[in-house]
């Protein structure tokens, strides 16, 4: 029998891959009401299961667990499905979201999310109908790319189910390759794919005919849903009109803080990148949303002239348009579209594979690396081809170079000995399109304590003024919507956030609460998995690069200062109680309700 607990199902699928054995498991009510769900609790869910182990357990081992978890906002105004796991590229734990219909699927099914463990002996995927549950051969489906697995797996059980998949770049276990759901949308960050690819889980199927969770006060959400519908499409009216594409011109010509040419610069002039330009010339589909979202900031565009005519990809967003656009040199509409189109097919993390291939491009520049290494490869600023080719080869891990370079940038450069002061990476993970060297987008702390390492969403939003301590604070939006299940670009207040959260589960959870306890908690239990990773104080810094002054435009000369960084990052340490090199105290801890880490911890801190 399930629990009963407002906005959830109350159960969980715990699916053994190894025995091929399906169970349900009933979701615990203090769980749900410390941590709320997806990222937040799925991070405590993993941290238990591993305990005081976890630097043995090799995230691509049979002994590893993903999580696929909903929070209680999904089904209402949330959708995002959050993938948690212990990232094969940072080693600590990471909240991956995706958006997408999956999650919903899921939860008419009657789950809050799935716990997967060890591995099938050959390949599968998983079919979720309601009450049934089946582990399937995909023996067929093996091998395929994104848009040939998607159509092979609606033809079987056609458009009513919603999946996630894995491409070549996650059956090879490239350590960045991603979820993949919906052709073009993916759950990004940390190697969520390379997990699945480790399990021989090729897909997961959804489909649910039941009902949405009961709520604390459906009379209220009713009300807020209702408010939502006429006024947040009016509120994010910009979002809505030009989706994140609007940031690939803004960012870099007004911020200066875009990647280009992998990141030499972070500023540009190339008016013909703006949002108005991909609406005009491209976009075949707009105002497109998930279910449960009311902004659509969702496009589809098609290439209608030149040499990629007919081509279709979705937007590019920000994040693919900068980092497999500007950061390649590219700055043609057409040609932007078609790199990054290339990542999604592959099922790569199209912000790591990003870096890496600029950051390869940059190699050559300078000797590292020649085309032989690449396989004949010479890659060049603004000609795409090039840099579509290398993710062919990094997915099918064919070549010594490129082999390497599904390992990531740190053990790339680790390896070769060369080239770390121009790869963007903090603890491992690749920067996402966001500098920090013109601190008008991120600042001198955002990366260095971002609980994942170089994910932008997972750091501090705030102003590049703020202190330390409000940095803390801050960087706890990112943990609160990821644990809602609610999108970033929503639109909604803290104040209306936490309105939702009452009328949806009664928890009776304050603003204050959620920003300086809650959240801060939330902080030292993602800390304390980096730590039992091997991270250390001296590995909380930018790369090199952020060093060095910005060569042009409008912050030209600006760069990450040291002193700053430090004073920002000890006012940061303090406001989670923890010490000068970032080690949890005991008190931090038990605050956070992890005393039986101490035996762990205590060690790490009498070294520091």
């Amino acid at each position: 029998m399930a629990t009963k607990i407002p906005g959830y199902h109350g159960q969980l699928l715990e699916i053994d891959l190894s025995t091929k054995s399906v169970k349900k498991v009933d979701l615990n009510p203090d769980l749900a009401r410390k941590y709320i769900g997806g990222r937040a609790m799925g991070g405590r869910m993993l941290l238990d299961a591993y305990g005081t182990n976890w630097g043995k357990i090799d995230p691509l081992s049979p002994e590893a667990q993903l999580f696929v978890l909903a929070g209680p906002y999904v089904d209402f105004i949330g959708c995002k499905t959050n993938f948690v796991f212990k990232s094969p590229q940072t080693n600590g734990i990471v909240g991956s979201q995706g958006s997408g219909d999956f999650i919903h699927e899921l939860r008419f099914s009657g789950y809050d999310g799935i716990i997967f463990k060890g591995k099938a002996s050959s390949p599968v995927y998983v079919t979720i109908f309601d009450d049934k549950v089946e582990i399937k051969d995909a023996s067929k489906l093996w091998g395929k790319e994104i848009p040939e697995t998607h159509k092979m797996i609606v033809e079987e059980y056609g458009n009513y189910t919603s999946q996630y998949y894995i491409g070549p770049a996650g059956e090879n276990l490239v350590r960045y390759a991603c979820a993949v759901t919906e052709w073009y949308r993916a759950a990004g960050r940390g190697g969520s794919g390379a997990v699945m690819g480790s399990k021989n889980l090729k897909a997961i199927v959804a489909r649910g005919t039941g009902a949405a969770p009961a709520v604390a006060d459906q009379k209220k959400l009713n009300d807020l849903m209702e408010w939502a519908r006429v006024n947040l499409p009016v509120v994010r009216a910009s979002t809505r009109e030009y989706g994140t594409s609007g940031g690939i011109f803004r960012t870099g010509n007004v911020s200066s803080s875009e990647p280009v040419k992998n990141w030499q610069s972070e500023w540009h002039d190339q008016y013909q990148i703006q949002g108005q330009f991909f609406a005009g010339d491209q976009w075949l589909r707009r105002y497109w949303s998930d279910y449960g979202c009311t902004v659509a900031c969702s496009k589809l565009g098609r290439v209608k002239s030149g040499k990629r005519v007919g081509l279709i990809a979705e937007l590019p967003d920000y994040e693919a348009g900068a980092l497999e656009g500007t950061n390649f040199g590219i700055f043609d509409i057409n040609e932007m579209l078609y790199a990054t189109l290339r990542p999604d097919d592959l099922g790569f993390d199209l912000i790591s594979v990003g870096n890496v291939c600029g950051w390869a491009c940059e190699a050559q520049e300078k000797g590292i690396l020649t085309a032989a290494d690449l396989g004949g490869i010479q890659l060049k600023w603004g000609e795409a081809d090039g840099f579509v080719k290398l993710m062919d080869l990094i997915a099918k891990r064919q070549g010594e170079i490129p082999k390497l370079l599904g390992e990531g940038l740190g053990p790339t450069v680790r390896k070769l000995g060369k080239g770390a002061e121009f790869a963007m990476i903090t603890k491992d993970m690749e920067w996402g399109a966001h500098g920090a060297r013109s601190l008008k987008d991120k600042n001198e702390v955002s990366y260095p304590v971002s609980a994942h390492g170089g994910d932008h969403m997972s750091n501090a939003a705030v102003s590049y003024a703020s202190d330390g301590k409000t940095v803390a604070y801050a960087r706890e939006d990112g943990f609160f919507r990821d644990s809602t299940g609610i999108c970033s670009f929503q639109g909604l207040t803290r104040d209306q956030e936490i309105e939702w959260l009452q009328a949806i589960t009664g928890f009776g959870i304050t603003k204050d609460q959620v920003e300086k306890e809650m959240a801060i908690n939330w902080g030292t239990m993602m800390r304390v998995s980096l730590l039992l990773a091997g991270w250390r104080y001296k590995d909380d810094v930018n790369p090199p690069r952020n060093y060095e002054p910005l060569p042009d435009g409008p912050y030209k000369g600006m760069k990450v200062d040291k002193t700053i960084e430090e004073t920002k990052k000890q006012q940061f340490f303090a406001a989670h109680l923890w010490d000068k090199e970032g080690v949890p105290s005991s008190e931090a801890l038990k605050k956070a309700g992890l005393e039986s880490f101490e035996s762990v911890i205590a060690p790490i801190r009498a070294k520091a």
